[in-house]
C-alpha cells in the first residue's frame, strides 16, 4: 500500500508480460496536455517523469480508453518523441478509472519488440488496473483529508466535533483551545454547556433535538463561551449533526466580540448624535433668546453668525488632522456659538496642546456638554456669568507629564448637585476618563460648576509646545 504499491505494481506487469518498460501515470493536474509518472519501470526501477500527451498512445487512452499496438508503434506515432528516443516497438495501455467512472490515470506497457498477443497483455493489464486505480484514489482522499485536517486544525476559527450520545468533545482545533485556554486532554472531558454557561444540558439537549431528528440542516446561534480562566467572549456558531455511524456533531465558530464592541460603539454614538440633537435646539433657543434681547435691530445677521459658529464647532471634530487637533481651537470650535463672549466672559489660557483624535472627540464631548449645561442652567444662562478654562502641565507620578483642564464658572444662577445622572454627565464622566486614563472631577459649588480633568498627556497628546519655552504662540482663530 502507498508509495511502496505503484513500484511493486510496474515491476509484476513488467514480469507478467515480459516487456522491457512500464509507466504508471497520471495526468496532470496543471498542465492538462502532460502527463506525471507515479512509478516506472525500465528494465528495472526507474526515475518518474514527466511527458507529453499530444500526439502519443496515451491520449487515446486518457481519451477513448484502451489501446494496443502490438508493432510498429514509431510509424503509428511519429510526433511522439518519447517512442522513439525509447526505441519502442509495441505499446499496450489502459486507463485507470475512479469510482466515479473518471479516467484518473493509466497503465502503458512498451517493449522493443513486437508483443505476441496484444489481447492478452490488455487482460493483464487490466487485472491489476481496478487495484491500482482504487489506491490512486485512496491516497488521493486521505491526502485531502490530512490536508484539511491540517487547514482545520491551524485555523483561527474555532472547531469542535463532539458526540451524538454524551456529547463530549472528541476533536477541538487549535484555534480553539488557544482561545479557551483548555487543552485538548481537558476538552475531552467537558460538553458544550461546560463552556456555554447560558445552557445547562437538559437546555442544550432541547435546543440540538430538531437537528439531531434531521428537521433542520443545521442550526446557527450566537452566545458566550467561557474560558479556562473564567472570562468571556461573544462567539457565532453554526452546528451540523452527521448520523449514522459517523454519530457525532461539528461545530464551526467565530470569535464575534469585536463585532459586538462595534456595534455597542454604533449604539453608543447614535445615542451620542440623538443627545446632541436635541442639545443642538436647546441651544439654538438660548442663541436666539439671547440675540434678539440684546439688539433686536441687527437680530438675523447675528442669529446667522453664531449658527454658522456652532456648524464649524462640529467639523473641526471630523477633520481630525494627523498632527491632531489644537486644544485651544477645539475649545474655541466647541464654544463658538459663544464668540461674542471671548475675552468678555468666556477666558481661555494655557500652553499649546495638540489632542489625538481619541482625546480630541472625547474632550470636545465634555466641552459640549459643559457649554450646553453652562447655557442651560449655568453661568452662560444670564447676561452677567463667566467661565474660566485653563490648563496647564504638570509632573506626575515618576515625572509622567500631565495635563490639568479646569472649567470653573462664576457668576451664574446658584448650583445644585442634580437629582440624577443624565447622559451628559455620563460622557462628562465615563467618556473622558475611560479615553484619556485620567482622572475627572465634577463639583457642584452653589458659587458655579467646575469641571477638572488630570490626564497623562501621553495618553491624549500628540505633541506640544509650550510659548513660555520659546514655542511659537498658539493661533487661536
Amino acid at each position: 500500500m502507498g508509495s511502496k504499491f505503484f513500484p511493486a505494481l510496474v515491476e509484476a506487469i513488467a514480469q507478467s508480460l515480459d516487456v522491457r518498460w512500464v509507466f504508471l501515470s497520471r495526468p496532470s493536474e496543471r498542465e492538462p496536455s502532460k502527463a506525471n509518472t507515479l512509478a516506472v519501470w525500465n528494465d528495472g526501477p526507474a526515475a518518474n517523469m514527466s511527458y507529453d500527451l499530444a500526439g502519443s498512445p496515451c491520449a487515446e487512452i486518457i481519451g477513448d480508453g484502451a489501446c494496443c499496438y502490438s508493432s510498429d508503434v514509431q510509424r503509428l506515432f511519429p510526433d511522439d518523441v518519447l517512442l522513439s528516443e525509447m526505441g519502442a516497438e509495441s505499446y499496450v495501455g489502459i486507463p485507470l478509472r475512479a469510482s466515479t467512472g473518471d479516467v484518473i490515470g493509466l497503465i502503458a506497457a512498451l517493449d522493443d519488440k513486437t508483443i505476441d498477443d496484444s489481447e492478452v497483455a490488455r487482460e493483464i493489464l487490466a487485472m491489476f488496473a481496478g487495484r491500482a486505480a482504487a489506491e490512486i484514489e485512496r491516497l488521493e482522499t486521505a491526502s485531502a483529508n490530512e490536508r484539511m485536517g491540517r487547514i482545520v486544525e491551524d485555523s483561527v476559527s474555532e472547531a469542535f466535533v463532539f458526540d451524538g450520545d454524551d456529547y463530549t468533545f472528541e476533536l477541538v482545533n487549535r484555534g480553539a483551545r488557544d482561545n479557551l485556554g483548555f487543552s485538548l486532554k481537558e476538552l475531552r472531558e467537558l460538553t458544550p454547556w461546560n463552556i456555554k454557561p447560558e445552557y445547562s444540558e437538559t437546555q442544550f439537549r432541547d435546543f440540538v433535538k430538531p437537528l439531531k431528528a434531521g428537521k433542520v440542516p443545521y442550526l446557527e446561534f450566537e452566545t458566550i463561551h467561557q474560558r479556562k480562566d473564567g472570562s468571556h467572549y461573544n462567539v457565532s456558531v453554526r452546528l451540523q449533526y452527521f448520523g449514522g455511524t459517523d454519530n457525532v456533531f461539528f461545530a464551526s465558530i467565530y470569535d464575534i466580540t469585536e463585532r459586538k464592541m462595534a456595534e455597542e460603539r454604533e449604539r453608543l454614538l447614535m445615542r451620542e448624535v440623538n443627545h446632541r440633537a436635541k442639545n443642538l435646539l436647546s441651544i439654538i433657543q438660548v442663541i436666539a433668546r439671547q440675540t434678539v434681547a440684546s439688539r433686536p435691530e441687527s437680530y438675523i445677521a447675528r442669529f446667522e453668525d453664531r449658527i454658522a459658529a456652532l456648524a464649524a464647532s462640529y467639523d473641526l471634530l471630523v477633520e481630525n488632522p494627523k498632527a491632531g487637533v489644537r486644544l485651544r481651537s477645539l475649545i474655541r470650535a466647541q464654544l463658538g456659538h459663544f464668540d461674542h463672549l471671548f475675552d468678555k466672559r468666556i477666558s481661555i489660557d494655557g500652553p499649546t496642546v495638540h489632542l489625538n483624535a481619541a482625546a480630541a472627540q472625547s474632550v470636545g464631548m465634555a466641552l459640549h456638554e459643559l457649554a450646553t449645561n453652562g447655557a442651560k442652567y449655568g453661568a452662560l444662562s444670564n447676561d452677567e456669568g463667566c467661565v474660566s478654562i485653563d490648563w496647564r502641565l504638570v509632573d506626575g507620578q515618576d515625572d509622567a507629564q500631565m495635563l490639568e483642564l479646569t472649567w470653573v464658572e462664576s457668576g451664574g444662577p446658584p448650583v445644585s448637585t442634580p437629582d440624577r445622572k443624565g447622559f451628559g454627565s455620563t460622557v462628562i464622566d465615563s467618556a473622558v476618563r475611560s479615553t484619556t486614563r485620567g482622572h475627572v472631577a465634577l463639583d457642584y459649588e452653589p458659587s458655579g460648576l467646575t469641571f477638572k480633568l488630570t490626564a497623562p498627556l501621553s495618553a491624549l497628546s500628540i505633541k506640544y509646545r509650550s510659548a513660555e519655552d520659546g514655542g511659537p504662540a498658539e493661533d487661536v482663530q
